[in-house]
């Protein structure tokens, strides 16, 4: 009897291990495609934390994250994810960039407003493309995109969980 619980107990100690190892080696990915656009190159983790952190001139405090770019036939377009340490701190980080854009203190205008099932959508103008961001869990997402494919680029980002 002894045994058996010291062998469950070693068993369930290296599960727990093997899961803590598992959560931390995952990270957060980009597309290999959106829509039409394709892939070219990304920063990751902390090297895309900096550029993010350097857009927004201020520690936006994600844990994880990604800034990718893609392009297709001179259409182009970027993606930057932020892992925040939460759904409210991601929640945070949303409102207080609609809010910057609302107040006109950026380089974005004409802020608008929708819901895509769950997610509520913002939209912006500014620097030749449309802007898209949103939350989803804990991730914030914000698409820099060329007009012309951004509907196609969107909706084939919001497919993907």
């Amino acid at each position: 009897m002894k045994d058996s619980r010291i062998r469950i107990a070693i068993f369930l100690t290296a599960v727990a291990l093997w899961l803590a190892g598992y959560g931390g080696a995952v990270r957060a990915e980009p597309p290999k495609g959106l829509g039409d656009l394709k892939l070219l190159h990304a920063l990751q983790g902390k090297e895309a934390l900096r550029e993010i952190n350097r857009l927004h001139g201020k520690e936006v405090g994600g844990e994880d994250g990604y800034v990718a770019h893609y392009e297709k036939e001179g259409a182009v377009a970027m993606l930057y994810l932020a892992q925040a340490s939460s759904t409210a701190q991601a929640a945070r980080q949303l409102k207080q960039m609609s809010d910057r854009i609302r107040r006109g203190d950026s380089p974005f205008y004409h802020l608008k407003t929708s819901k895509r099932g769950e997610i509520t959508l913002y939209s912006a103008l500014g620097q030749g493309q449309i802007h898209y961001f949103f939350q989803r869990d804990s991730r914030v997402l914000w698409l820099a995109v060329d007009a012309p494919v951004a509907k196609r680029t969107l909706g084939a980002l919001l497919e993907r969980p």
